[in-house]
């Protein structure tokens, strides 16, 4: 088996079909159609049921991940010798959960380009449920951030620091205290609630407020778009919660923000599976794990941090 033969099968896989994989890789039809058929003769099992529209068989859905985590690994031994301990080149795959993608995406990605500005990053959509984890298990990313931690013991978690949360409210809103403000002051207001329902964040605040003796917080909008809540905050829909980054963007733009006079949690875990990573992705977790430390990381091989 040869790179090619796995390059030239998710080439098919992503293409969607012989013709259209070849067309990508500027090669002729029958080039690629011959190589699949090598791979199938190899493994001694069909890949790829042929038809009008072809699908993946059992064994090639099986083997997309595989495929993908061994091209990957090509491309690290490859950059290794390369580069020669330094990231001139290269790419970086990494699935972020919807309400992730500012912060802490933004600030990782940010520090990762200053130090390593000739590798690229490609940035893919993971669920912000248990099934984000899918995208580790395909291959189709070498890292994920997400708010849940992994059940399963074949992935390492780093838990990354809290971020601050203010209270966003409505341009023109003119009946809140000077200060913070308190769980009190957020009933009874209508709430955009930017995060998914069984998320550790909206327990807790379903929590406190039991606590409290207070109502649920009336949510009027649910919304796993991120870039939707600033304008419909702005528009008067609701109140939201969110992180220093995105609401003193929402400041500027004539929200009202107030700090509040509580901790709220947010949590964020960077997730990757128990095996070597690409000299790309193990800089990206070293500086997540600065992030956590304080202090430059000390070893290739990052130890676990939070929840197994």
């Amino acid at each position: 088996m040869e790179r090619r033969h796995l390059a030239y099968f998710i080439a098919i896989v992503e293409a969607g079909s012989i013709s259209e994989a070849a067309r990508r890789m500027h090669l002729s039809q029958p080039s690629v159609s011959q190589a699949l058929k090598e791979l199938e003769r190899e493994l001694r099992t069909p890949l790829l049921e042929r038809g009008r529209t072809p699908t993946l068989t059992p064994a090639g859905r099986a083997l997309v991940g595989p495929a993908r985590r061994a091209l990957r690994a090509f491309e690290g031994v490859r950059t290794a010798v390369e580069q020669v301990g330094h990231l001139a080149t290269g790419v970086l795959d990494l699935a972020v959960a919807p309400l992730l993608g500012i912060d802490p995406l933004v600030p990782l990605v940010t520090e990762f380009r200053e130090r390593h500005p000739g590798v690229r990053i490609r940035i893919h959509e993971a669920a912000p449920d248990s099934e984000g984890l899918d995208s580790l298990r395909r291959g189709e990313a070498e890292l994920l951030l997400h708010g849940q931690a992994a059940a399963v013991t074949k992935y390492r978690t780093v838990r990354l620091p809290t971020a601050e949360q203010f209270a966003v409210f409505p341009p023109g809103t003119d009946d809140l205290p000077d200060g913070p403000v308190s769980p009190a002051d957020l009933v009874g207001r209508d709430v955009v609630m930017g995060m998914a329902r069984q998320s550790e964040l909206r327990v807790w605040f379903a929590a406190e407020l039991a606590s409290r003796e207070l109502p649920p917080l009336n949510t009027v909008v649910e919304t796993a778009h991120r870039d939707a809540i600033i304008p419909l905050v702005l528009s008067g829909v609701g109140l939201a919660v969110l992180p220093r980054p995105e609401a003193r963007a929402a400041e500027r733009l004539g929200a009202v923000v107030r700090t509040m006079d509580f901790a709220v949690p947010h949590t964020c875990y960077l997730l990757h599976r128990r095996e070597p990573l690409s000299p790309a992705a193990q800089a990206f977790v070293d500086i997540a794990l600065e992030e956590v430390t304080g202090r430059p990381a000390a070893s290739p091989e990052p130890p676990e941090t939070g929840h197994p």
